[in-house]
This record gives structure tokens, sequence and C-alpha cells, in this order.
């Protein structure tokens, strides 16, 4: 059958999203029996604010693609609108993969009126999983994100670690990194090239690493400092603005990147868009800025890693020593040594070795009259 990989990723995502939502809502649950009100409201908080702002994000999608007809249609889309989502991808998935597309393999060169329309539904449907993977991608930011992070705080506070808050926190990173995947995958088939399984492999393992080096490095500083958390994330979210922008300042005196906004609406939207560069080192974000070239991924890396070495070094070499800081340190230590020496050598194989090169056999097509030429 034609499409396994994809439908493989496309199940593994529902199945992740659905098992980090129960989670996490049972764990809000534990803590509300236990009267621990503020975990309750924090862990609330992230189940509730992010799942209505990524529906928001579906329906408006939805509205655009005219999928969505009056008001009533609306509101169910506000409620459900990301399952929904997930239902257009499988009935995409079946016309571009499961339907027998006409002509056979010759569908790419026919000039027959069905395999003009079958390669326009190529095209609609890799643009289509390439714009839910975005909102799926930004779903896992909002709340898989910092509930990874609030979870495994929590745990390291109380220095308990039970089992369903454990399952929560495992599924909140798999589906984070599994997701960051999936918008890869996206973005390089929506460019015409083939995402085979071993760069599926190896991205995906990169991406779990290196996530769980840096969050485990924003929460050990949590641990050891508190509040002065929410100080510290404003300000790695404003250095990736920052270097962002210088590096966009240095292609465009070298005259490589003439279409960089400077102006201040443009830079308020680069800050947005940067924000998920605080986390992780994303190429989807990079691409969105024109970065597609190794050298500044590989820069950015190497920044986010010497962040992780700073909050390390802070926590562990603070003067107010915590309570079972003997026991994270060495924890925290390997956790960044690991995440570095992994994703470097995994970043160089990834776009040396593995990233698509060449076009896939199944080319993104237009049709120009009656000449047909690749994208």
């Amino acid at each position: 059958m034609r499409g396994k990989k994809e439908l493989f990723m496309l199940i593994t995502g529902l199945v992740l999203f659905v098992s980090d939502l129960v989670t996490d809502i049972v764990v809000a649950v534990h803590y509300k029996h236990k009267e621990e009100y503020h975990w309750f409201g924090l862990t609330l908080f992230f189940i509730i604010v992010p799942y209505f702002i990524v529906n928001g994000m579906a329906t408006y999608q939805a509205t655009l693609e005219k999928t969505c007809a009056d008001a009533s249609c609306y509101s169910m889309f506000l409620c459900s609108s990301i399952f929904v989502s997930f239902g257009r991808e499988f009935i995409n998935w079946k016309n571009k993969y499961r339907d027998n597309h006409p002509c056979r393999e010759n569908y790419t060169e026919c000039n027959c009126t069905d395999c003009k329309q079958y390669r326009d539904i190529i095209i609609t449907s890799n643009k289509s999983t390439y714009d839910f993977a975005w909102i799926h991608y930004v779903e896992t930011l909002m709340e898989s994100t910092p509930q990874w992070c609030l979870q495994v705080y929590i745990m390291l506070r109380q220095w308990k670690f039970p089992w369903t808050t454990v399952l929560s926190a495992v599924f909140s990173l798999l589906s984070l990194a599994w997701n960051i995947t999936t918008l890869e995958k996206a973005r390089i088939t929506k460019e015409g090239y083939n995402f085979k399984v071993l760069p599926t492999i190896v991205y995906f393992i990169n991406q779990l690493v290196v996530l769980m080096s840096r969050l485990f490095a924003i929460v050990i500083f949590a641990y050891e400092f508190k509040v002065l958390v929410f100080y510290l994330l404003p300000s790695l979210w404003l250095i990736s603005c920052v270097l962002l922008t210088a590096v966009a300042c240095i292609q465009r005196c070298c005259g490589n990147m003439p279409f960089y906004d400077f102006s201040l609406f443009g830079r308020c939207s680069k800050l947005l868009e940067s924000f998920p560069l605080t986390f992780f080192v994303s190429e989807a974000v990079l691409e969105s800025f024109g970065f597609g070239s190794f050298a500044v991924h590989c820069f950015m890396f190497c920044i986010k890693s010497l962040e992780n070495f700073l909050m390390v070094g802070m926590a562990v070499e603070s003067p107010d020593d915590e309570t079972h800081m003997s026991v994270l340190t060495p924890i925290a230590w390997a956790s960044f040594t690991i995440g570095f020496l992994v994703g470097i050598i995994l970043l160089i194989v990834y776009n040396k070795k593995l990233k698509p090169k060449h076009k896939t056999e199944e080319p993104l097509v237009t049709v120009d009259n009656e000449n047909i030429r690749e994208v």
C-alpha cells in the first residue's frame, strides 16, 4: 500500500496528541484531589488556553478554506477543530495515496484530465498537510513544552515521582519531538523532496535528545532560582530575536537576503515568530526567516548549547544549595553533555548525509495550459 509512512506518522501524531491531553487532565485531577490547587490551576491553565488558541487557529484556517459554512459550523469547529483537522488530513491521505491514481506511474507526464486533477490533488494535499503541521506544532509548543517543564519541576520540588505525572511528561516530550519532525517532513515534502524513513528517525532522535537537554536545563534553573525563571525565558527569547536580526543584517549586507523586512511591523512579526527558538532550534522556523543554510543552524544550536551550559552552571554553583541538588548536579551535567554531543553529531549527519537533495519520485507539479512543469 502506498503512503504507509505518511499514514503511520498521522496516526502516531493523533495518538500522542490524545495521550498527552488525557494524561495532563489526569494529573490535574490528581492535584485537585490532593488539594494542591496552585499546581492544579497551573496544569489546567496550560491545558485550556493552548487548546482554545490552537482550535481558533484551526477554525480560522478552515474558514479560509471554506469548509465551515455557517455560525453553527463555526461553533462546532471552535470546540473540536483540532480533531476535525486530523479527520481532514486522513481524507487528504486517502485522496493522495489510497485512491488509485490514473495512468499509474505515468501520471506525471500524462496530459489527460484525470491526471491533471490528480496532480492538483497532490499540490493541495501537500499544502494542507504543511498548514496542519504548523497548527499541531504550535499546539505542542504552547501546551506540551510548559507542561513538561511544570510537571518535572513539581516532581523535583516534591521529590515524588508518581507514574501518572511521569507518563504525562513522557507523552509531552514525545509529542513535541514528533510534531517538530512532522513539520520538517511536511516542509520537505511541500518543496518537492522525499523525506525517507532513516532521515525521519535520525531527525526525531536528534530533537528528542536536544529537547530533553534544553528543557531540563530550564527546569534545573527554575528549581534553584524559582521565580527568576520568569525573567530568564524572556531574556532567552530576546537573545534569539537579536541573533536572528544580526544574521539578517549580515546577509543583507552581503546581498544574500534582500527580502527581510526591517520595518517596525516586520520586526514585531519576527519577534513573535522567533519565540520557538527560546526552547529549540527548528529548521522550519529558520526557513521561515530565510535562514536555510547549515552554518546558521549550527550557529543557533551552539548558542542554545551555551545557554544550557550557563543555566546548568549557575544552578549547580549557586550558594543557595537546594535539597537533593547533590543528586541532580551529575544528572544535569550528563543531560547537557549528551544533548550537546548527540545533537551536534546528528545535526551534521542529517544535513550532510541524510537531508533530501533530490526531487521525490512524485514531484510537485502544476499545470500551465497544456504544458506540465515541475515546481
